[in-house]
Formats: C-alpha cells, sequence, structure tokens
C-alpha cells in the first residue's frame, strides 16, 4: 500500500478533497461527502451541474458530518434552473442556468445546518433575489416581484411596522383600525385597507397625525376601500374606491310584523317600500352605516312599522301608514331628515283615496279622514267606513245622526 508522507513534518498526507465534479441529473439527487462517497455524486471543491428539466433539486448530505465552513461551488451550465435543498429538503438557494453560487456552512449543530451563499454569476456578479426579498416584494427565480400579503380582519386592530405593504379585508361588523404612529414607520410605509364587513370601518390615528391634513379619524363604509401612505409625518389617501352597493335602487319588502333586519343586499336600496297586513308592531333593522333613505309605509292593519339599528340606545323612527318620509342613519341613530316647518302652503294635492284609505288621515287613526267618494263629492270616512259624503245638493250621511233626527 502507497503512503504519502509530508516532506516538511514527516506526517502522513491525510486523503484529499475531491476537487472537481462535473454532475448530468434527471431526477432530484443527494450528495455525499467525500470521504462516506461510494458514488460520483459527492460534494466537491465545484460542481457543474446540468439538469435534464425544471425543478430538480441537489440535495445536501447532513450538516453534521463537516466542521463549520465546509464550502462548495456550484455552477449551473445547463438549460434548467437547479434547487440546492438541505437534508431536510429545505431550500437553501436556487441557480439559475449559467449563474454559479458558492454556498458555505455557517451552523453545523443540527442536521439541516445553516448555509449562507454567495451569487458569483456568469462573467458579472449577479444579486440573491431571495435575499433582497423585503416588505412588498418577493423573490420569482431570480428576479423581484411585488407582492401584497392579504390578511382578514374582524376585531379591533392597530397595525405596526411589519404590516407595510399588505392588504387588510375587514369581515366584521362596525368596528376600527388604528394606524401606526407615523414618525415610527417613517416616510413611505403605506397599507391597503377595504371594507367586506356588514357595518362602517373607522379608521384612526395616533399623536397629532392626521388624514389627508385635516382629519384624524376616517370611514370606510361597506364595499369602499384605499390607500394611506406616510410622509413620517402625516397620511395620505388614494385610490379610494367608493361603494358601488349602496346605490339608488329600491326595495319592496312584504312584512307582517316582528323584527326584521336588513340584509347588506336590502338596504343598499335607498328608496324602500313596506307592504303587507301587520299582525303586530313591525321593526326594521338597518345597518350601522352612514346612508340617507327614502321610506314608504304600505302596510295595513292597526300596528305601527319602526325603523332603528342594532345599536343600543339609538334614536327611532315610527312611520305611519300611507306616509313617506326621507330618514338619514348616522350608524347609531335614525332621524327624519326634515327639521323645519312652513306656516302656510299654497296648495295640497291628494289622491283620491278611499273609505277604508283616506287620503288625509291622522297619525293616531290611518282609518279616519277625508276621500274622494266621487267627482264633486267630499267623503268621510270613520273607522274605514263611508259615515257622509258631501255633494253641491248637500250632506249625505247613509249612517244617520246619533242622538236625534232632523
Amino acid at each position: 500500500m502507497t503512503s504519502y508522507v509530508s516532506p516538511y513534518t514527516g506526517q502522513t498526507i491525510s486523503p484529499s478533497q475531491v476537487g472537481y465534479e462535473s454532475l448530468s441529473i434527471t431526477q432530484d439527487t443527494v450528495l455525499e461527502w467525500p470521504i462516506n462517497g461510494t458514488t460520483t455524486d459527492v460534494v466537491a471543491n465545484i460542481i457543474e451541474v446540468t439538469a435534464s428539466t425544471n425543478g430538480l433539486n441537489l440535495i445536501m448530505p447532513p450538516a453534521t458530518e463537516v466542521s463549520e465552513g465546509q464550502s462548495v461551488l456550484i455552477r449551473n451550465i445547463g438549460s434548467y434552473t437547479v434547487t440546492i435543498l438541505n437534508s431536510g429538503l429545505g431550500t437553501i438557494t436556487t441557480v439559475p442556468s449559467g449563474i454559479a453560487i458558492y454556498i458555505y456552512l455557517t451552523d453545523n449543530t443540527t442536521i439541516n445546518g445553516t448555509w449562507n451563499n454567495v451569487t458569483f454569476g456568469a462573467g458579472t456578479s449577479t444579486a440573491d433575489a431571495a435575499t433582497l426579498a423585503g416588505f412588498g416584494l418577493t423573490a420569482i427565480g431570480n428576479t423581484l416581484n411585488e407582492s401584497t400579503p392579504v390578511s382578514v380582519f374582524s376585531s379591533n386592530y392597530t397595525l405596526t411596522s411589519a404590516d407595510r405593504s399588505s392588504l387588510y379585508a375587514w369581515t366584521g361588523g362596525a368596528g376600527t383600525v388604528t394606524l401606526p404612529l407615523a414618525q415610527t414607520v417613517g416616510a413611505g410605509w403605506y397599507i391597503v385597507l377595504k371594507n367586506d364587513g356588514s357595518g362602517i370601518l373607522n379608521i384612526a390615528t395616533q399623536g397629532t397625525n392626521n388624514i389627508d391634513v385635516t382629519f384624524t379619524s376616517w370611514q370606510l363604509q361597506i364595499q369602499e376601500s384605499l390607500v394611506l401612505a406616510t410622509d413620517g409625518l402625516n397620511w395620505y389617501t388614494y385610490a379610494y374606491g367608493q361603494s358601488s352597493v349602496f346605490a339608488f335602487t329600491q326595495l319592496y319588502l312584504v312584512i307582517t310584523g316582528g323584527t326584521t333586519t336588513l340584509t347588506d343586499a336590502q338596504a343598499s336600496s335607498i328608496i324602500q317600500e313596506y307592504a303587507g297586513t301587520l299582525t303586530s308592531n313591525a321593526i326594521i333593522i338597518l345597518p350601522p352605516t352612514v346612508q340617507i333613505y327614502s321610506f314608504r309605509n304600505l302596510t295595513t292593519g292597526p300596528y305601527t312599522l319602526t325603523f332603528k339599528t342594532s345599536a343600543v340606545g339609538g334614536s327611532t323612527i315610527v312611520l305611519p301608514q300611507n306616509q313617506t318620509i326621507i330618514a338619514i342613519c348616522d350608524g347609531t341613530n335614525v332621524y327624519n331628515a326634515q327639521t323645519s316647518t312652513s306656516s302656510f302652503i299654497n296648495s295640497l294635492t291628494l289622491g283620491n283615496g278611499s273609505a277604508s284609505a283616506p287620503s288625509l288621515s291622522f297619525q293616531g287613526d290611518a282609518l279616519t279622514g277625508l276621500y274622494l267618494a266621487a267627482s264633486g263629492q267630499l267623503g268621510f270616512a270613520i273607522a274605514g267606513v263611508a259615515a257622509g259624503q258631501l255633494t253641491a245638493n248637500g250632506l249625505l250621511l247613509p249612517v244617520g245622526i246619533n242622538g236625534g233626527a232632523f
């Protein structure tokens, strides 16, 4: 057996590291350290690899079998990208076609180890996209690409610096999201907010920060969205998408009483008409969002129709039958949009009406009042019954006079 002795120390020279290896791989290939190697798939100082197709991997041997500082230069001379994995199949780096990457072990306390890498490139140095990727950026192959992580939340939340470039979609009822302090996150930090919930999303600021110079808060209605960016002192909005849900559409709903909570689709109608025979008092629950409505009560039966939100203690509106009102909801209260009255009116035209539904009636009794009995005849309705007509020929009282006679 031939032995090799150092002429300087007289000691035996250990077997040398494999200096170079050329690999052509057609499947994922597990490498071995030269001291353990029984195949040609060893970790040489320099490996030139050619893959037969995309998606193939070179898998490093256990890091615990070598010392820290163990290194290898891997150059991809093929047409397809090769991925370098640790022993546990975690990605160390990818080697695109024509690129050389130097990897080295910095921690060998686990089988997977901790590996760092330096990209040499092909003729020129190329940065590692995965190393450069940060907030708003992601590595795809050897390029950096825009990224907007999406988070869904339904309870009050305070944004942090780690939420930079994210999209937060609200899915709860009425709630609040608080912006971070602009001075803390710094100029250029931005966030995308979207309201996919069922109530107002309040946007609050901290400290002396304002939104668009003058506002200390903002409200996103259902299906609205916007981007908020900071200059390090205040917040500025852009790409504000206003709701297309709350438009001037009409809702016609037949009810019989009880409590009815409107869906978002139903509440999106500005003009709302309610019909049906009430068998009990009816309550309509509106969404807790800012909106203006036109309500019309076409119901019958001796019961009331009330509009309110789910908020405790909010003001409500009771709308008498055969009346229409313009109402405003501020997210908590529902109130009459008309607060002033006129001392006179030049003319007033009413519908013809009938004995069972007089044109001119009273809030406390919708079945008693006046109606047009026939052309040129003024009818009197009492409790929904024709009690008299006033004509050009005189007064007709079909029910007679109570308590006496002419």
